[in-house]
């Protein structure tokens, strides 16, 4: 594309021309007298501390402070197009509670402008930090859990946290009073088959607490179950021994729920069940309660018939 350069020395020729040439020149004065002119911004900047190797922070300090900045506009320019964003390291002493004054603060942010700005902090601008003595100690985890199974299967033992301890850090008088940390709900539904999700632990409130390991597994063993029946004979006790007594049925029929692991393994043996006349009015009932006194621990819903059985006191 040819430029006209007639059309350009006719315009240049024109009060428009003039009248656009004056303005832009009375602009670029005036933006270098307003630019050479001090102004004032606010910008906030990082704070890191240097703590004594000992010591801990009981209550986290301010990460941030926004200081007034000074100084010319050019000079605050060129600090917006350079980016910077100065680090404040502050080194504390070894005792409890401590204050670093505003005109500290001053001196650490002014150590890290360039030259010609300058920093300011109102006095109520001061920091205050409580140190405590680093500590660590063990404690059980408690699962948090909402799970379900699918139909027809059970758990093998009670969903538990692996590890079952952690071991939790931070300031002394915070740790002190923390026994034991819960994780976060874990839930699920329709578990068929044995799993181990990653659960996290809940945070602290006080962010200079930790915790090793930050998760724990969640560690679930299930298996299918199904419904077992077997006859256990009733044994008779707290009776008077001036009676001899005749109970019928003399066996009671349990049903109880079994994994499928375990199904060989129960056997009527593994059963007591008694007619316990403790209670019982010879006088005026014929029937005992029948009780399970033992049961195996791998079985569940246990059911005994008859509840009751009828007695006669023979002569």
């Amino acid at each position: 594309m040819q430029v006209d350069t007639d059309k350009i020395k006719a315009f240049l020729q024109t009060d428009r021309a003039m009248l656009m040439g004056c303005i832009g020149i009375a602009l670029i004065v005036w933006l270098f007298m307003k630019m050479s002119q001090p102004h004032e911004t606010q910008v906030p900047l990082e704070i890191t501390y240097t703590l004594p190797d000992d010591k801990i922070f009981a209550t986290p300090p301010p990460a941030t402070i926004t200081p007034k900045i000074s100084g010319t506009g050019w000079a605050l320019f060129r600090r917006y197009l350079s980016a910077q964003r100065p680090e404040i390291n502050l080194t504390l002493e070894n005792t409890p509670n401590q204050t670093i004054s505003a005109s500290r603060l001053e001196t650490a942010i002014q150590s890290r402008l360039s030259s010609p700005l300058t920093a300011s902090l109102r006095a109520y601008q001061s920091i205050s930090v409580q140190l405590d003595d680093k500590a660590g100690k063990k404690i059980p985890v408690i699962l948090q859990e909402r799970i379900r199974l699918a139909p027809q299967y059970q758990f093998i033992v009670p969903p538990r946290p692996v590890p079952d301890s952690i071991t939790i850090y931070g300031p002394k008088s915070v740790i002190e009073k923390v026994d034991a940390w819960r994780t976060e709900l874990y839930e699920k539904e329709g578990i068929k088959e044995n799993e181990t999700p990653a659960v996290a632990l809940l945070s602290h409130s006080n962010t200079e607490v930790s915790f090793e390991p930050e998760e724990v597994i969640c560690k679930i063993d299930v298996e299918q179950f199904t419904q077992k029946a077997l006859e256990v004979p009733i044994q008779i006790i707290n009776a008077p021994d001036t009676l001899l007594l005749t109970i019928h049925p003399s066996k009671t029929k349990i049903t109880c729920r079994v994994g499928l692991s375990n199904y060989d393994k129960v056997d009527a043996t593994q059963f007591k069940a008694v007619a316990d006349f403790t209670k019982v009015d010879v006088n005026n009932s014929n029937y005992a309660p029948v009780k399970l006194t033992q049961v195996p621990d791998f079985v569940n819903n246990t059911n005994t018939q008859p509840q009751n059985v009828e007695f006669i006191i023979s002569q």
